[in-house]
């Protein structure tokens, strides 16, 4: 017999469901088939092939007449139909279950029912309601007898109308109850009515069997005297490690008569028993708001839905050498090879980094793209030893080649290294100085050991020379449009000041080591803005064999000539102040758009300040950067292609993408708080997210492996902690690394984060190590 004849099949009455909602083609059938749960579950159908349903896959979905038929089909085994909830209708639908009997909940529910005046029916099993409103919540949210959904999910529809009113436009509503419902806070603190699990003589010897169950044992034979001044400290002790092991106020008493410290006068008043087991609850944390914490983690597991989710694949995965990066088409490409070539020890990302910084100090300030220059700031990262000075030395050898030359049809100009600028810059001031002096104002500056002058600008305690020099960094990138000016600045001292700059465009090639950089990384030096501004390329492969060739190495004739022609229709443009507008293609423009869209949907979901910073400026980096690509491949009519669009965005993206998993690893400065106990309770607390959003399947494969059921519950069991967080630098350079884990952990319960349960909370799980649950659901 199948679930259908099983179960009763509700009764449907389609033509009193809303019409709005019928034109939609998101309707599914569902069938209730018993499982291993408590009840039976409605299991979603494709009404058209039978097939399982998702909610994810618009393939299995169909139109309303088809569902409804196929539900109502003589000899259907269906028991009814649904609408699958998606981020593209307006829709979000509020849930209201069987409250059996609880006063406070049905309150609630009908306070909300007030509250969205619209149209609701009732459940199939008609015990329960549906509200149906117009609105969207970031994520589903569930609170005692109440949920909320928006998108990915399906709800039941069965046209028993509770209230036929139209379908309501409920925004400011649905916003205030989804806020209400995700609220912490626990309902009561213990009170001492739990049941019983456990008899007493299991429960004494599983508190004698504990870190402290010698201390357990003497007090229960009433050998107090070695740990407290007094019987009485002896017994509220006694009574406080009885009321770990058991929330039940009746066994706690009859344990501790039981024991010798129970058998003396005092001990035999109620009153004082009464009174000792009292303090023992009220000293306990408030058992947990599982409704809240489970709030707490759809939204963060819909949250690394949204990071995850990628409108286009994602770019090739990076090997150990970081990838070597193909060179683009075009002028921007040729440099990059010139510069290789004449390395005395090449490699392809290092030359790569010097080419984009060179031509766009040469073409930043005389080509637009959506109204801003093609500047670049640029940082190379590569182990000492790897060639990193062979940038400086390619761009001497080309500026060598074009300096005095003239070409036909172009005026001469008497040197190509009028596009170099500053090598140091030790303030704002200097290089604002230093600009103001340059006609044009359009440079690239190689700039040794970025690293530290990151850190520096970065330091709260930052003097006042790096400060300016961070302002006038900020400003700068954004300043290269047409259209754009720097301000004058005015000093006390008026060698300092200087005039007000057109469209300045500084291009900056700034050099580190990984080990410099990293180590010194932190959330501070990204939230300020000026990181997110650089396109990092990184090289951690070996040290490459040397190049004999290298000091012979020349540009060829060709390679002169384009850049020579180049650079001097850039000095013209600037001359006259004017720009060569970059166009863009039809299908490079909705490329990018999409890369666009998708930048603010990593914003957009989350919350962590790193996350959003290095994302802002992906997209306008990578228009700028395939801009480039366009201008030498073309000078006169430039046009980005998609070809260019995509390899501009996946040097972007991965760009992001790096940083972004250097910080998840916890290698380096997770936050930016100063000491590395801090850093140590960071990356504990990140741990913790990752159990409770990540599959099971996706934790770290370990022997024994994880008590999965914990998983389940949410509840981190120090083992996991352990095994993940005391192989990560911050901890292995701790000269006691498990006491470092151990403060880290308490460092979270003494905020209120973490809280270690109790032998009693853990018996459903048969788990009798140590284990934590997050009590403060807005930590994670």
């Amino acid at each position: 017999m199948n679930a259908g004849e099983q179960l009763a099949i509700p009764s449907l009455f389609p033509d009193r469901i809303p019409a709005e909602l019928q034109e939609f083609r998101q309707w599914i059938v569902w069938r209730l088939e018993e499982s291993d749960g408590a009840k039976p579950t409605k299991v979603p159908y494709n009404a058209v092939s039978g097939a399982l349903a998702s909610v994810t896959n618009p393939a299995t979905w169909c139109d309303f007449a088809t569902a409804v038929a196929a539900a109502t089909a003589p000899g259907s085994t269906y028991s009814g139909i649904g609408f699958v909830l998606t981020r593209g209708d307006p829709y979000s639908i509020i849930d209201l279950d069987d409250t059996k009997g609880d006063d406070d909940a049905l309150r609630m529910q009908l306070r909300i029912h007030e509250a969205f005046d619209s149209y609701s029916e009732r459940s199939p099993s008609r015990t329960g309601l549906h509200i149906v409103v117009r609105g969207a919540v970031p994520s589903g949210r569930r609170r005692g007898k109440a949920e909320l959904y928006h998108s990915e999910r399906y709800m039941t529809f069965t046209g028993d109308v509770f209230d036929a009113k139209p379908i309501a436009d409920r925004q400011e509503a649905l916003t205030q109850l989804w806020h209400e419902m995700g609220k912490g806070g626990a309902a009561a603190l213990y009170d001492g009515n739990s049941p019983e699990r456990e008899p007493d003589e299991i429960v004494l010897d599983r508190a004698m069997r504990a870190k402290n169950g010698t201390k357990v044992h003497a007090l229960n034979v009433g050998n107090w005297q070695a740990y407290y001044q007094s019987q009485s400290e002896a017994d509220f002790a006694f009574v406080d490690m009885l009321a770990w092991y058991t929330q039940n106020r009746a066994q706690i008493d009859r344990m501790f008569l039981a024991s010798k410290l129970g058998e003396r006068d005092k001990a035999q008043r109620s009153d004082y028993r009464n009174y000792m087991i009292d303090k023992s609850f009220d000293r306990m944390l408030p058992p947990l708001d599982f409704d809240t914490l489970t709030n707490a983690i759809r939204d963060r597991v819909e949250q690394a839905k949204r990071d995850a989710a990628e409108p286009h694949a994602p770019p090739p995965p990076l090997d150990d050498a970081g990838g070597e990066i193909e060179p683009p088409p075009g002028l921007l490409g040729d440099i990059a090879r010139f510069i290789y070539s004449a390395a005395p020890r090449p490699v392809p990302d290092i030359a790569m980094a010097g080419a984009i910084g060179f031509l766009a100090g040469v073409v930043g300030r005389a080509y637009n793209v959506s109204g801003t220059g093609l500047n670049q700031y640029v940082l190379l990262l590569a182990p000492t030893g790897t060639g990193k000075e062979a940038i400086a030395s390619g761009i001497s050898r080309l500026v060598k080649s074009l300096t005095g030359m003239a070409l036909p049809g172009f005026p001469p100009f008497a040197a190509f290294d009028t596009f170099r600028g500053p090598s140091d810059m030790a303030s704002g001031q200097g290089l604002l100085k230093a600009l103001s002096r340059r006609n044009p104002p359009s440079v690239y500056c190689i700039v040794g050991e970025f690293g530290l002058k990151f850190k520096q600008m970065a330091d709260e305690r930052a003097q006042q020379h790096d400060t300016s020099l961070l302002r006038a960094l900020l400003d700068l990138y954004n300043k290269s449009g047409r259209d754009d000016t720097v301000g004058e600045t005015v000093y006390s001292d008026k060698e300092k000041n200087t005039a007000t700059i057109v469209a300045p465009a500084v291009s900056i090639i700034g050099e580190s080591t990984p080990e410099t950089f990293y180590s010194t990384l932190t959330e501070g030096m990204i939230a300020n803005g000026l990181l997110p501004r650089f396109t990092i390329i990184e090289y951690n492969g070996p040290r490459p064999r040397r190049n004999p060739a290298a000091q012979y190495e020349q540009p060829n004739a060709d390679l002169v000539e384009r850049l020579g022609k180049l650079g001097a229709l850039s000095l013209h443009e600037n001359a006259n102040n004017s720009v060569i507008q970059v166009a863009t293609e039809p299908d490079a423009e909705a490329f990018l758009n999409e890369f666009d869209i998708y930048c603010d949907d990593q914003i957009n979901g989350t919350g962590r300040t790193v996350t959003r910073e290095l994302w802002n400026r992906a997209h306008i980096k990578a228009l700028k950067l395939s801009g480039l690509i366009a201008v030498g491949v073309d000078p006169y009519a430039p046009r980005i292609t998609l070809e260019f669009a995509k390899w501009a965005r996946q040097q972007v993206e991965r760009d992001v993408r790096r940083l972004l998993a250097r910080f998840e690893s916890g290698e380096f400065g997770i936050v930016s708080r100063v000491t590395d106990h801090d850093k140590q309770t960071a990356f504990v607390l990140k741990k913790c997210l990752d159990w409770i959003t990540k599959a099971y399947d996706e934790l770290p494969k370990v022997k024994p492996p994880y008590p999965r059921g914990l998983h389940d519950a949410h509840i981190v069991p120090l083992m996991y902690l352990s095994r993940t967080c005391l192989c990560v630098s911050a901890f292995k350079n701790d000269s006691n690394a498990t006491q470092a884990l151990k403060r880290a952990i308490q460092n979270l319960a003494d905020e209120g984060t973490l809280r270690r349960l109790t032998p009693v909370e853990l018996l459903p799980f048969q788990f009798n190590g140590e284990a934590y649950a997050i009590t403060n659901a807005g930590a994670i």
